[in-house]
């Protein structure tokens, strides 16, 4: 389980270096608006659909959204708060960043789909992952919580 932490923890870290970046870069500020519709030119078709009508006319807000989001998981995961529910968070929001780089448009092969966005793809297996084993319970604050919740349990 202390391998686990440590994953949970490095993985913490890269998504608050994410977020972050994110947040006080060009992405919430216009950058995200301009990557909608290119990942919108080659993505599957209810995927495009959900981007052109819904994100791209709110780009601004989706943009915050995905900042703050990757800022919450990591440092959710950095404390070990909500271990599981941060590291579904963490999946969900690759799944969103690997139907943007799906590369599904006309002429694309199989092996595009599977090449194309494997970072998010890969990312969001880890978080499936750290959610599975709960790695909060180590070096974490969920520890803490479970030991709290368990006392108030043996007291009642």
């Amino acid at each position: 389980m202390r391998l686990a932490a440590v994953v949970r923890i490095l993985t913490g870290v890269l998504f608050v270096a994410e977020g972050l970046s994110k947040v006080t870069g060009d992405f919430v500020r216009g950058g995200f608006s301009k990557e909608v519709t290119r990942f919108a030119a080659s993505a599957f078709p209810f995927w495009k659909h959900f981007l052109e009508k819904v994100v791209a006319p709110h780009a601004d807000a989706f943009g915050w959204l995905f900042a703050l989001g990757e800022l919450c998981v990591g440092l959710a995961l950095v404390a070990g708060f909500l271990s599981r529910p941060a590291s579904v968070g963490g999946a969900l929001l690759m799944l969103a960043i690997a139907l943007g780089q799906a590369n599904a448009g006309a002429g694309a092969s199989w092996d595009d789909w599977i090449t194309a966005g494997l970072t998010a793809k890969l990312a969001m297996l880890l978080f499936v992952l750290l959610a599975t084993v709960n790695p909060g319970r180590v070096w974490g604050l969920d520890a803490r919580r479970g030991k709290r919740a368990s006392r108030s349990k043996s007291e009642a």
